[in-house]
């Protein structure tokens, strides 16, 4: 017995890699993820200061459609500038913020505020494709056909940049051109 006493069990042979090489390598992949997480939310953050700047420019010289236009175009190029898809999504009401403050929207205002105005008449697709036809396009639902109108049909409505854009209009003019709800 090489180096036990009587009545001592023999201990088992380790096979494998240690606790410590484990949690070691645990606690590295934690940092690397941490690093990388942290990256895209930079660089999200910046993508949406650049969209800031330059909504600020443009907004003056584009009417409400344009600034959606404007708005998800700068969306959809958020997947080539490696951002976050959330935050990209979250910046469009900002983003669309910035383009209509850059000039007086009270025409466009008019429009939105008044429920039985075409802006918030429901399109005949969505009274086919309802429950209920006479109540097609309430509570918000109009969005989605203005996106279906311009060819940017809303697959997943809870990610539906072109919906936001329609969100923010309404907002914005809510509360008397001051701000966009987020």
């Amino acid at each position: 017995m090489s180096g036990l006493t009587a009545g001592q069990p023999e201990l088992p042979q380790r096979d494998g890699p240690s606790l410590r090489l484990v949690l070691g390598g645990v606690v590295l992949l934690t940092i690397l993820v941490g690093v990388l997480a942290y990256w895209r939310y930079a660089n999200s953050e910046r993508w949406v200061a650049e969209g800031v700047e330059r909504m600020d420019e443009l907004g003056a010289g584009l009417d409400s459609e344009g600034c959606i236009d404007a708005t998800v175009e700068w969306h959809d190029s958020c997947d080539a500038e490696q951002t976050n898809a959330a935050v990209c999504l979250q910046g469009v009401k900002v983003v669309m913020f910035h383009c209509l403050a850059a000039r007086d929207r009270g025409d466009v205002c008019q429009l939105y505020l008044d429920l039985d105005s075409e802006v918030h008449a429901p399109t005949e697709d969505m009274r086919a494709r309802a429950r209920n036809p006479e109540r097609a396009g309430a509570s918000g639902n109009w969005v989605y056909g203005r996106c279906a109108e311009r060819g940017m049909n809303c697959i997943n409505k809870r990610e539906c940049a072109c919906a936001e854009a329609y969100r923010a209009i309404d907002s914005f003019c809510r509360t008397g051109q001051q701000a966009v709800q987020l």
